[in-house]
């Protein structure tokens, strides 16, 4: 069952899968920078914020659950982030995308791990430049699963959510959590991390559900445990 709500708790069990859209014509076009320019006058020295410290080995923490972004419009610097902080996205054939802090002088710390997920080149390209830049050139570079027409986005992300949610959540969660690992392991490393994560797998009652489930030829019955 699909549900529309304007907060997504990634501590609830019933909640295993978010779409993440904008609400109007556009994605999101991150902060205001009128409001930068304003703090900067009242003597309000910007910084890093406290998710970003360089203690954190990323820029952010990402939930355990899958989240699909539905790019409707443009996605410009925070707006690019928060599509970045999803692990499947869609957008609209209308839709733009880009990095665009260096146009104001500000840096865009999110780009340095998109390195790792689109190439130098790319990212390079991107923050240089700091154009917005039509979906499938985005989608060429790698960082959009798909794009589809603006009427048909919402509709194909949910199904993309749906079919996500009809895995199970246990296998998608840990499977997540170690491609995002892999940017910064070794092969040894990974590789050790991947046995541990396996066995652990093989352990949960859903691991047993699954192969009875087939056996029975009907879906199964996910746990969570």
């Amino acid at each position: 069952m699909q549900e529309v709500i304007n907060h997504f708790d990634h501590e609830d069990d019933e909640a295993w899968v978010a779409v993440i859209t904008g609400s109007g014509r556009n994605f999101c076009a991150g902060r205001d920078l009128k409001e930068r320019a304003s703090d900067n006058s009242a003597g309000v020295q910007a910084r890093a914020e406290n998710s970003m410290a360089p203690d954190r080995p990323h820029m952010w923490t990402r939930p355990d659950k899958p989240l699909v972004a539905a790019v409707n419009g443009a996605a410009a610097a925070g707006g690019w982030a928060i599509a970045q902080m999803c692990d499947v996205r869609l957008a609209a054939d209308t839709a733009r995308l880009g990095i665009t802090e260096t146009k104001w002088s500000l840096m865009p710390p999110f780009a340095v791990e998109l390195t790792k997920m689109i190439g130098i080149a790319n990212v390079l390209e991107l923050v240089m430049t700091a154009e917005l830049l039509p979906a499938p050139r985005v989608q060429e570079m790698g960082f959009l699963n798909r794009v589809v027409p603006a009427d048909d986005l919402l509709s194909e992300a949910v199904k993309m959510a749906e079919s996500i949610a009809q895995n199970a959540p246990l296998a998608v969660r840990t499977i997540k959590d170690l491609a995002y690992s892999s940017l910064d392991m070794s092969i040894a490393e990974i590789s050790a991390k991947t046995y541990v994560a396996y066995d652990y797998i093989l352990t949960t009652e859903d691991s047993k559900e699954g192969p009875r489930a087939f056996a029975e030829k009907r879906r199964p019955n996910w746990q969570l445990k």
